[in-house]
């Protein structure tokens, strides 16, 4: 072949049933002038995208040809078998000019670096004096068998690329000084990996972590450490919002409790007396709020210690039951705690919920305006919220100092009222009369609340929310209330709506639920007594009333005596004494009775009840009907 001519260019196809088995096909000149391939040559390799080259482990009857791949990649290869190379000849002459050879091979112009030169098929040579002399020298050489000569690669820095696709990571090693990667080739890699049987890990906290906390009320130079670590929980308060607890009605720095452990604070938790209202019953109560853990110190007894402080703290101040939201209910019930409900979060679109709202019939009754609330109208939206209250479990007794203080907190960006009349500034209401409310944050409707007479009217306020949320561009508005509510439906959207599929928030909790504790039954059905004895009236009993309870930690009976004329009817509390017609259960249930969270018909089918007779499951259906559960969030939220 002369070097003055274009080097061939052979085409290359891969073999269907491997496809790292290529064929380099040459085309042979039959006498009518029409091409013929035959197979040249049978090869394995890759090909490589950063070099013209083919990478192959199995080489044979190759020529030194420029082969031109299917997608347009140029490479050489050297021949073996029978397809020889010449001898390197020098420009000064050698014994190798002056032989002759009976077979012809393809000649190349040797490279100074000993590999094939690359070129293209539009290479070109000029014809000059001085080449025509070495070509004529270069066409007579000896042939002689040599090896194959795989061109070199480049001593350029591997990229990333392609370290992994020729090595995998076979084991990860975390050590002290760093993490170590073990890489194996892919030519050892087994098809199926099988993982080997690793023994369980010990997730055992180290042993100066399960060394026993020190539990005591927080200082005044631990609030900078008591935020960083309050920052980790879902909603972490603001240091304004922590400051401002100081002005709480009831605060008392002894309720804010840390755990230290080597001098440093690994826990905290919150207490906050307030009254709660169960049913129409006043009851001194408290919330646990905040508590929190460092992560790295979980698992060795530091969030049971706190809570058993707190607990000791509570029962010194006098506090009858305790409630808490939280998402590890788990944990409480494992203490003692019993778990109530579920606090009920829905979120929807607002165009969705104004689409739902505005379809329903019309309310019947007097015309409505709305605004935004003045400081002066808090006294009517405290007593709208006091009409609705007796209604729930666990709504909070707001007093107007309490009130104001919720207020100075900032806990809310706007207040909206609902009034029937002539809206003017007065602030008797002698022209206007507050009939509802509706406090929101950012995209979540904390408090609706609508005067018991205009019925349907909480629907209208929602609507006029909805209104507001879509001129602000607001995609998501999260609806907090009872689980009872009619409103969650509307706000979610019916469960068989197939036009509009409820939208899964990321902000809404899900998994919120209530908890709550009873420290002194003797002393909560006592508080209850007016309301246990109202509850006979209205069921038209006119007989003597007892019904006993036997649980665990408190044996004991309430007695209402038979009705006589012109003398009020009073609840007598009896401990120790159970009665002919008592009830059997356990703490947990009988927490959930007390708190009007337990069926007794449904609690006796289930076997968590036992009824001496059929008097006292009756009895007890009607002295402790179920209450819709329901702790405002407004009390709770942060600032």
């Amino acid at each position: 072949m002369k070097f003055d001519q274009q080097m061939p260019a052979l085409p290359i196809t891969r073999n269907p049933c491997e496809s790292n088995c290529w064929t380099v096909l040459d085309h042979l000149q039959t006498l009518f002038g029409h091409k013929k391939f035959c197979k040249v040559a049978t090869f394995r390799g890759v090909f490589s995208q950063k070099i013209n080259f083919v990478s192959s482990s199995y080489w044979k009857s190759i020529e030194f040809r420029h082969i031109v791949s299917g997608n347009g990649m140029d490479f050489y290869l050297l021949g073996t078998g029978d397809n020889m190379l010449p001898a390197r000849s020098s420009r000064t002459g050698s014994s190798s000019r002056t032989g002759s050879s009976s077979r012809t091979g393809s000649l190349r112009k040797p490279s100074r670096s000993n590999q094939p030169t690359r070129s293209s098929r539009s290479t070109t040579v000029k014809k000059t004096s001085r080449v025509r002399k070495r070509s004529a020298a270069q066409t007579e050489c000896d042939i002689r068998p040599t090896a194959v000569v795989a061109p070199k690669k480049k001593k350029a820095a591997t990229s990333s690329r392609r370290r992994s696709r020729s090595k995998a990571i076979g084991a990860v090693e975390i050590r002290p000084s760093g993490t170590i990667f073990s890489r194996r080739s892919d030519e050892n890699r087994e098809a199926i990996h099988h993982l080997p049987e690793h023994p369980p890990v010990d997730l055992t906290p180290p042993a100066w972590m399960q060394e026993e906390c020190q539990v005591g009320p927080a200082q005044a130079g631990d609030q900078t450490e008591i935020l960083q670590l309050l920052s980790g929980l879902p909603t972490p308060p603001s240091r304004a919002e922590f400051h401002a607890s100081v002005d709480h009605p009831e605060h008392d720095s002894a309720n804010r409790l840390v755990a230290r452990l080597a001098g440093r604070i690994v826990g905290h938790i919150e207490i906050a007396p307030r009254t709660i209202m169960i049913g129409s019953a006043p009851v001194k109560a408290a919330a646990l709020d905040r508590v929190a853990i460092l992560p790295e110190c979980r698992g060795a007894g530091h969030g049971q210690r706190l809570v058993q402080a707190a607990e000791r703290r509570m029962r010194e101040l006098g506090v009858i039951a305790a409630f808490s939201r939280t998402r590890i209910a788990s944990s409480f019930h494992d203490l003692g705690w019993s778990v109530l409900g579920r606090d009920c979060a829905s979120a929807g679109r607002p165009t969705d919920i104004l689409s739902r709202l505005l379809a329903a019939p019309e309310r019947q009754g007097p015309d409505v305006t709305m605004r935004q609330w003045r400081h002066v109208e808090l006294p009517a939206i405290l007593r709208i919220y006091e009409q609705n209250a007796s209604r729930f479990v666990g709504t909070t007794a707001r007093t107007e100092a309490y009130a104001r203080w919720l207020v100075s907190r900032k806990a809310f960006d706007s207040i909206i009222v609902a009034l029937q009349g002539n809206d003017r500034y007065d602030l008797h209401e002698t022209t206007a009369k507050i009939v509802g409310y509706c406090i929101q944050t950012g995209g979540r409707v904390l408090e609706v609340m609508a005067d018991p007479k205009y019925q349907g009217l909480e629907r209208e306020i929602l609507a006029r929310v909805c209104a507001e949320a879509i001129e602000n561009d607001r995609q998501e508005l999260i609806y907090e209330s009872s689980p009872t509510d009619p409103l969650h439906e509307e706000v979610r959207g019916p469960a068989c709506d197939d036009k509009s599929p409820p939208i899964i928030s990321r902000v809404a909790p899900q998994d919120r639920m209530i908890v709550a504790r009873v420290f002194d039954p003797r002393s909560l059905l006592t508080a209850m007594a007016p309301t246990l004895a109202s509850r006979v009236i209205q069921a038209g009993m006119r007989d003597t009333v007892e019904l006993g309870f036997d649980s665990d930690t408190f044996r004991g009976s309430v007695t209402i005596p038979a009705a006589k004329d012109g003398e009020p009817r009073e609840t007598i509390v009896q401990p120790g004494r159970v009665g002919r017609s008592y009830l059997k259960l356990t703490d947990d249930e009988l927490t959930r009775l007390l708190l009007g969270q337990c069926d007794p018909l449904e609690a006796a089918t289930a076997g968590r009840l036992e009824p001496s007779t059929q008097l006292s499951q009756k009895l007890a259906e009607q002295l402790f009907p179920r209450l819709p559960l329901w702790c405002p969030m407004w009390d709770d939220v942060p600032a």
